[in-house]
């Protein structure tokens, strides 16, 4: 799973060894950091998410719930900080557009 946060960006996936573990991932040590401060981090310098953690899938359901709870914003690409990364998920929020006009419904008005 991708998760595109307000601060951030995470690959969360099944843990091989560990069934009852996510193993959360991240491109920016601060980016799993800031959202998984408690996380015993380590680094993998031959992945692609270098920046990584084991936690308790129960931890990742109470993370998202919070995250869930917590939420004020009404555009998401709007609460992101970062201007870096606020260009990246624009590109992103561009390619998927993409993807979804064939999906999109041709009367030409919101309903």
């Amino acid at each position: 799973m991708w998760l595109n946060l307000s601060d951030g960006f995470l690959s969360i996936v099944a843990h091989r060894h560990k069934p009852d573990h996510l193993l959360v991932r991240a491109r920016k040590r601060e980016h799993l950091m800031d959202n998984f401060p408690d996380a015993e981090l380590y680094i993998d310098r031959l992945a692609d998410y270098p920046y990584r953690a084991d936690v308790l899938r129960e931890d990742v359901a109470q993370f998202l719930a919070e995250y869930c709870d917590s939420m004020q914003y009404d555009n998401f690409k709007g609460s992101v900080k970062d201007d870096e990364y606020h260009r990246i998920l624009t590109k992103i929020w561009s390619i998927i557009g993409g993807y979804g006009e064939r999906y999109r419904p041709s009367w030409g008005v919101s309903e």
